[in-house]
């Protein structure tokens, strides 16, 4: 299944990141994984104008870090719904005490309510603000 993520580097800290999501499904990989992000403490993770394509209106949104010699860390999952009632709303995923890492990143879960990589995710903004203070 073929996907695509774009971004661009936003103004501010080096670590926060935005763009868009394509046809993703679960499971990350060739399915869809996000970029990698330098972090510690805190990552909110930021989707809005979503659709969907064979499911209801959700997705799981999983935080993890990449590890070379062991499995990847998993961070939580949070549900992401708000997102899909138009492109001015935001579905937020906030993650707090995490340890510093060079390579964060996040991928899908439950796209559209199903499992088995049922669905597809399309996202006209997403990004991630490792800023506690948000303006």
């Amino acid at each position: 299944m073929a996907s695509a993520f774009v971004f661009a580097l936003s103004s501010g800290a080096w670590a926060n990141w935005s763009g868009s999501i394509s046809s993703w499904t679960d499971g990350g990989g060739a399915n869809g994984q996000s970029r990698y992000w330098a972090d510690e403490s805190y990552t909110e993770i930021i989707f809005k104008g979503c659709t969907v394509q064979g499911g209801s209106e959700t997705t799981g949104v999983e935080l993890w870090d990449y590890d070379a010699l062991s499995e990847n860390d998993f961070y939580g999952e949070k549900t992401f719904t708000n997102c899909f009632n138009g492109t001015t709303y935001a579905s937020r995923g906030e993650y707090n005490g995490l340890p510093q890492e060079s390579d964060y990143f996040f991928q899908l879960d439950n796209v559209g309510g199903g499992s088995n990589a049922c669905c597809l995710l399309w996202a006209t903004y997403a990004g991630v603000d490792t800023t506690l203070a948000d303006s």
